[in-house]
């Protein structure tokens, strides 16, 4: 009835992508801490990280930290919502304001079941347009002690027609009793929205790194390679976390690079060699897909265009179908199918699987890696 953007979901699958504790130094940051108990004049927080520096697993985590109860000194626990917003540059067609809002109303009534007056709209089978979108919101709001408002990489909603200052300041005027964060890649005109507001910079902790680095470090040629060397697993965590620059974007590609080492003395040689960008990182990558066979670098460079260039996210079943019919034909030749793993190994850490949006494993580039292969690929 309202809309299917599910960001409920999108928030537990990103959750599942969090290593240990890491992001506890944002929830134990006296910037958020003061807009968590609203003690600060803005109710709006701002936070701008680099691309590949864990923003959406922290923002899902930051969620999660908000739905354990909350209780006053007085141990009466108050009437608190918190609310979703995981934006997609693969999913722009359907990003509009109306359909946000759309999904907000809908996990409040997730959250808290159907009001009276929600209900009556849908026995009378009201339209549902910006404007008394907004007006219902506000009026449902009202009954709540806090609203949180998470919304996470506001850069990836269509900024066309000032869309993304549009949503701001629809979101802003839901309610005095609503806190909204919001998550972005650190660009001036979007920072420029938030000039009166509390920023707090994302940038993963070295102990945040290095807890992402082993569950990387211990799987694959690079567990055989420091197999009973302890030395060399502190060299590669040391190395790698010296050298992610605050990402956990660049320190998996690292550790994708490193894992292509044949040996320990080839592991040292490049572990001398690590780019502290991530520009630079993607041309490694690039370099390593080129390097392979000529077969496997036009099928590379195929994924790529699939994936870049879709209409929508392809899932893993899709892009083995669409990469394994050829010109001419009528009909599709299963046994000319490539394997999901040798898919993912050829294009060199440059794609990821996604679980968040649907029934099946989405494939998918980061939006950082989609912009460097448009412009460069």
């Amino acid at each position: 009835w309202l809309t299917t953007l599910d960001y409920v979901a999108v928030q537990r699958a990103k959750l599942k992508e969090r290593v240990g504790d890491t992001g506890e130094w944002f929830l134990e940051s006296p910037g958020f801490k003061s807009w968590k108990d609203g003690s600060t004049e803005s109710h709006t927080l701002w936070c701008p990280g680099g691309p590949g520096a864990g923003k959406t697993v922290l923002a899902s985590t930051v969620v999660n930290s908000l739905q354990l109860p909350d209780y006053e000194e007085t141990f009466v626990q108050m009437k608190t919502l918190i609310l979703n917003i995981f934006c997609d540059y693969q999913y722009a067609n359907t990003q509009t304001i109306e359909n946000v809002l759309r999904s907000l109303l809908k996990q409040r009534i997730q959250a808290h079941g159907l009001s009276d007056s929600i209900a009556f709209l849908y026995d009378n089978n009201t339209p549902l347009f910006l404007d008394n979108l907004t007006e219902i919101l506000v009026q449902e709001l009202k009954s709540f002690d806090r609203v949180y408002i998470i919304l996470d990489a506001l850069d990836e909603f269509p900024g066309n027609d000032g869309g993304q200052e549009k949503l701001i300041n629809v979101l802003r005027a839901l309610g005095s009793n609503t806190r909204l964060l919001v998550t972005s890649r650190d660009i001036p005109a979007i920072g420029s929205l938030f000039e009166t507001d509390t920023w707090l910079d994302i940038r993963a902790t070295d102990e945040d790194i290095k807890a992402y680095i082993k569950t990387k470090v211990s799987s694959g040629r690079l567990a055989h390679h420091i197999k009973g060397r302890g030395d060399l697993r502190e060299e590669i965590l040391t190395g790698v976390t010296s050298k992610a620059d605050g990402m956990f974007l660049l320190a998996g590609m690292h550790m994708d690079s490193l894992a292509e080492t044949p040996n320990r003395k080839a592991l040292r040689d490049a572990l001398t060699k690590l780019p502290d960008n991530i520009w630079e990182a993607y041309d490694n990558a690039l370099e390593r897909v080129n390097s392979q066979s000529e077969d496997s670098q036009e099928l590379a460079h195929r994924v790529f265009g699939w994936i870049a260039f879709a209409r929508h996210p392809l899932t893993v079943l899709e892009l083995r179908y669409a990469l394994a019919v050829e010109p001419g034909t009528t009909t599709l030749d299963l046994e000319n199918l490539h394997d999901e793993d040798f898919l993912l190994d050829i294009c060199a850490g440059l794609v990821v699987k996604d679980e968040t949006c649907s029934d099946f494993e989405d494939l998918q580039l980061s939006g950082a890696i989609m912009k460097f292969m448009r412009k460069y690929g």
